[in-house]
């Protein structure tokens, strides 16, 4: 129950990410326009804020339940925590470090998140985003930040992905062969979109 809770949390926020990258990419076209959405989903009141807060709630389950089961499994079977299992996807380098690296790559992803709420979410002031992410994303040093953030939710996503199916029990001796690449191919799509948009915003500036 623990882990189908983990994957249903995590696909959530990775629709999220997905429909974030969907509008950030507004930002490379007709100005006003990722302002125009911004204002939209704040018309619609008490939804927009009802979707905000169900993210809260699925970030926080999906932080505390990995946390809990990962004192679990140490607990339990620390020396066999990374044994492949029957029917398991484990295999290759890239899925076994992805898989590993989960409790690293999730704290890191974490304080990026506040920063990224901070400077934009929360922002004082004026609440002309658009202008605020080109202001910011001009900066060498903060273009650098955001690019290098990416690292950690690739790594994430590479394994997170494919792992959720197994975790809500969809694996399937035809498919599930293929999921770590599906995982892998999905989480290159993503970042490399997000790191496209703040690459062309900074060799936009003056």
């Amino acid at each position: 129950m623990q882990k189908a809770l983990i994957a249903l949390s995590g696909l959530f926020l990775l629709a999220f990410l997905l429909f974030h990258l969907g509008g950030n990419f507004l930002l490379l076209g007709t100005p006003g326009q990722y302002n125009q959405l911004a204002q939209a989903l704040e018309h619609w009141g008490w939804i927009f804020h009802g979707l905000e807060l169900a993210l809260l709630v699925a970030l926080i389950m999906h932080i505390w339940l990995t946390i809990h089961i990962r004192r679990q499994q140490k607990q339990l079977a620390p020396k066999n925590l990374h044994l492949r299992q029957q029917h398991s996807w484990a295999g290759d380098w890239v899925v076994n470090s992805t898989s590993r690296l989960m409790v690293v790559t999730g704290p890191m992803i974490l304080v990026f998140l506040i920063l990224h709420l901070q400077q934009f979410r929360f922002h004082p002031g004026e609440r002309n985003l658009e202008q605020l992410v080109y202001q910011l994303l001009q900066k060498p040093g903060w273009l650098a930040v955001y690019e290098l953030a990416l690292l950690p939710v690739g790594w994430h996503l590479a394994h997170g992905f494919g792992s959720s199916f197994q975790s809500l029990g969809l694996g399937h001796h035809k498919i599930t062969p293929f999921l770590p690449r599906w995982s892998q191919i999905l989480s290159v799509i993503i970042i490399l979109g997000y790191a496209l948009i703040p690459l062309v915003i900074y060799l936009q500036s003056p």
